[in-house]
């Protein structure tokens, strides 16, 4: 039961639903987990019904400024992250295609870019005949060369969380959310001297 939301909408959208992945999905920038742990993950936010759309940072309960890759991360999108760090270069073109197909909008001119550039080399990888490299001066002409490396580094999934910038416990790396957490300690603070009269 919420003090702020009917019931009918919790049930809908429960804002906390993602609070027991928080500490895992936040960590996931820094993680060096083995390959089928990443693929374990996305089994298991298939497992527990998590709409592809929710962006993280609504099921997660954070505020994370619109200054960085968190802000417009959906699950879709992070499934694609997950998959190129598995290494299952299959299932990271589909959600690839799927973060380009939904989120083309709302990404900045840079990450769309480094997605364009990340659908071609998966695309690419697909073709056993092909070498990379033999392209790679197309590449950087076309997309730029910070693209082309950071696209590089996901599909080798030695980077493949692109814009994610790792967060501690006490979510300092997000202003936002720590804006926040001050207002509601003051609201609490007043909230305990008005009802303590």
């Amino acid at each position: 039961m919420s003090d702020i939301y009917p019931a009918e909408d919790l049930w809908l959208a429960n804002n906390s639903m993602g609070a027991p992945l928080r500490e895992t999905i936040l960590s996931l920038p820094e993680s060096e987990w083995e390959k089928e742990d990443y693929l374990a993950l996305i089994e298991q936010m298939d497992d527990e019904g998590l709409d592809d759309f929710t962006r993280v940072r609504e099921l997660l309960g954070l505020a994370t400024g619109k200054d960085n890759g968190w802000y417009t991360l959906r699950i879709g999108e992070l499934k694609a992250m997950l998959a190129l760090a598995g290494g299952d270069l299959e299932q990271a073109l589909i959600w690839t295609e799927w973060t380009m197909e939904f989120n083309a909008s709302i990404f900045s001119a840079e990450r769309a870019n480094y997605y364009r550039c990340l659908q071609t080399l998966l695309l690419l990888s697909q073709e056993e005949e092909r070498q990379p490299l033999q392209y790679l001066n197309a590449f950087v002409r076309m997309y730029g060369a910070d693209a082309v490396e950071a696209a590089s580094a996901a599909l080798s999934g030695e980077a493949p969380f692109y814009g994610l910038q790792a967060v501690d416990r006490d979510l300092l790396a997000f202003p936002a959310h720590q804006s926040l957490l001050k207002a509601y300690e003051k609201l609490q603070r007043a909230k305990a001297a008005f009802w303590g009269k």
